[in-house]
């Protein structure tokens, strides 16, 4: 089997939270009893005025996997959210999920999500189940359609690579007054990595493997306006070109003639089967780099990139 660059040997995960005292509790017994026991979890309390900060001490004192990143003043979810996540500075083959402090999850959510990013999947999410037997909206990405231009369907839990976050620029996260999204935050984090992975690399598990948990605070009830504006505002900014910085395998390439340019990609599939990608580097004298420009820096099969380096 193909040992992949992007194999992810760690998880982080993120729970952002505030005024979660009487949820927390439930959100890291979950942790707990997760069947994959190998995680981090670091709660990102957005400077809460009830005694969540203290609860989440009391479970730092027996569990060293679990810690706390208090915020002094409010950031509202998205700053907060990043402020944790930049914390962490993710490796491009750590896996992050993020769980919100006022749900929880079943005890096999993490093994599911960390099986399908081993076998090469980037972004990965699970079905939900929702307080009072709500509908979920969960459903597989539509590789034929824009992401940005389909209906939501990024249930939670929801898990990503840290090479798609390190390459979103923080204007991704701003609204059009330059302030960090206050509401709808998952959009603005979770459509542009999609597009930054591409379809293939993206893995819906149709399992009820998180709870999702309403009661007044939650945010599509208090922000409901905000967060449908921000809605509009990120499904119509220009989309991302799919990323070409992190491959799961790289081949080079030497002495390669033009006529064996259909041929090379299916080649390189047949070795490396999906969903892992594939740059074939292709080493080239210099005097022959005008040449070979037009070529260079394509895809040549699903998942399958040529790029160019001079010797």
């Amino acid at each position: 089997m193909t040992e992949s660059a992007l194999y992810p040997n760690r998880l982080h995960v993120v729970i952002p939270c505030r005024n979660c005292e009487a949820y927390i509790g439930d959100c890291l017994d979950s942790l707990q009893r997760q069947t994959f026991a190998d995680w981090t979890a670091l709660v990102a309390d957005d400077a809460s005025d009830d005694g969540t900060a203290d609860a989440v001490r009391a479970y730092m004192q027996e569990d060293a996997r679990i810690s706390l990143r208090q915020g002094v003043q409010r950031e509202w979810l998205m700053g907060n959210t990043l402020a944790a996540l930049r914390s962490l500075d993710p490796a491009p083959s750590d896996v992050v999920a993020i769980l919100d402090g006022d749900d929880w999850l079943l005890p096999e959510c993490l093994d599911r999500i960390m099986r399908a990013h081993r076998e090469g999947y980037d972004l990965v999410y699970t079905d939900e189940e929702i307080d009072g037997g709500g509908h979920s909206i969960a459903a597989p990405l539509i590789a034929s359609a824009p992401v940005r231009k389909q209906s939501w369907r990024f249930s939670q839990l929801r898990s990503f690579k840290g090479y798609l976050f390190s390459q979103l620029p923080d204007e991704t996260f701003r609204d059009r007054d330059g302030n960090y999204f206050r509401a709808a935050g998952d959009l603005a984090l979770y459509l542009p990595m999609a597009e930054l992975a591409g379809p293939e690399k993206v893995r819906y598990i149709p399992e009820k493997l998180y709870h999702y948990r309403v009661h007044e605070q939650c945010n599509f009830k208090v922000m409901r306006d905000e967060q449908l504006r921000n809605n509009w505002d990120i499904r119509n900014r220009p989309p991302l070109e799919r990323q070409t910085e992190y491959f799961d395998v790289t081949e080079e390439i030497r002495g390669l003639d033009k006529s064996r340019l259909p041929f090379i990609g299916p080649e390189a599939r047949a070795r490396h089967p999906r969903p892992l990608t594939v740059n074939i580097r292709h080493i080239i004298p210099r005097e022959e780099a005008d040449a070979w420009r037009p070529y260079h820096g394509l895809w040549i099969e699903d998942g399958v990139f040529l790029s160019g380096k001079q010797e």
